[in-house]
């Protein structure tokens, strides 16, 4: 099985206190398709079976809409022994005192890591004061805690309301708080990301899709795709199957060995792009692309570099298949030496 996913997103609601113009998944507060209760409790204990999956994350949506649910969704998957995190924005934080209430109970859940969201877009339906309250709140609860700004070119998000606040400005600095900025790619149906000025063909990246086949998602329609990106729910390709009536380890072990995932792990679909103009020297490269998943779903989405990759794939396949292999096997062991540090042997072991 090629599949080795560290971590299941899960999408528990398209719901949100937000209606994000272009939002990635088209969420919005009438929108109330989720994944079942139960469900949501049955892939956390299925998840716990499948070996490598270490790690739980929470979103949406917005998971917090859950609310005791999702204390005790948490508390489920911290009872299998794995890794939690959430992802919010913020809403639920109307004061700095309901902010460290909420957070408390789901500190003393297990939760370990939380991400609030926020920028132009966000703030319109969540006051930037809340994401400050909330955030300050989780780092005094003790959990990892990250704050994801919309990156666009014409910014009108006064950044610095958030992070001029002395107490933020406080955990800034002593690394307890990370702020990302991120760009704001358009709702899935293929709409570009915000300009910001920035190609991503402009960086040199040495490195593959970080999440593709490691950080595998479950939709609110209850579809497990191969990664969390940001427009997953509408590339088919990305997509292993329905997960209504099969367990979560069966649609993994099912799931086709598409090797065009397995290069885009090891090399990213900039490189598999440019291996394309190598072939066909005048194709053009999406060279204004600013996200690297807007630069997939051009890979996936276009005709002439599917064709090309098709007809040329084999001078690259053994190569890739052996790097990505290799990377599996030194996962593994990694793996097994953290849990006999931990004290729980991996089950091979214990049998």
């Amino acid at each position: 099985m090629l599949i080795r996913p560290h971590t299941l997103c899960l999408i528990t609601t398209h719901q949100c206190t937000a209606a994000c113009e272009g939002c990635c998944f088209s969420c919005a507060p009438h929108i109330d398709r989720r994944i079942p209760p139960e469900r949501l409790a049955s892939l956390i204990d299925e998840a716990s079976e499948v070996s490598s999956i270490r790690r739980i994350v929470f979103t949406g949506g917005e998971c917090f809409l859950l609310g005791d649910e999702l204390d005790s969704l948490v508390a489920r998957a911290r009872s299998h022994g794995l890794g939690t995190g959430c992802v919010t924005n913020g809403y639920w934080a109307v004061s700095r005192q309901i902010a460290e209430r909420r957070i408390s109970r789901l500190a003393q859940a297990g939760l370990e890591e939380i991400r609030f969201s926020t920028g132009c877009f966000h703030s319109q339906y969540v006051p930037v004061e809340r994401v400050g309250n909330g955030a300050c709140a989780s780092v005094c609860a003790g959990l990892k805690t990250r704050v994801s700004i919309e990156n666009l070119s014409k910014q009108e998000f006064d950044v610095s309301s958030l992070v001029e606040n002395p107490e933020m400005k406080h955990f800034i600095s002593k690394r307890q708080i990370k702020i990302n900025r991120n760009v704001w790619v358009q709702n899935g149906a293929g709409g570009p990301a915000q300009d910001t000025g920035q190609s991503q063909f402009a960086k040199t990246r040495r490195r593959g899709c970080s999440t593709v086949l490691q950080a595998l998602a479950v939709t609110p329609d209850e579809m497990l795709t191969a990664c969390c990106g940001l427009p997953l729910e509408q590339m088919p390709e990305l997509h292993l199957g329905s997960i209504k009536n099969a367990t979560l380890g069966k649609c993994i072990e099912e799931a086709p060995d598409d090797f065009l995932k397995l290069w885009i792990r090891i090399e990213g679909p900039e490189r598999i792009l440019e291996f394309v103009k190598r072939h066909s020297p005048d194709y053009r490269l999406p060279l204004t692309a600013s996200h690297p998943c807007e630069i997939c779903l051009h890979l996936y989405r276009d005709e002439i570099a599917k064709q090309i990759i098709r007809d040329s794939y084999k001078e690259v396949e053994r190569k890739i298949r052996l790097i990505y292999l290799a990377r599996m096997a030194s996962a593994e062991v990694g793996r097994a030496f953290r849990l006999i540090q931990s004290g729980f042997a991996p089950k091979q072991i214990q049998r």
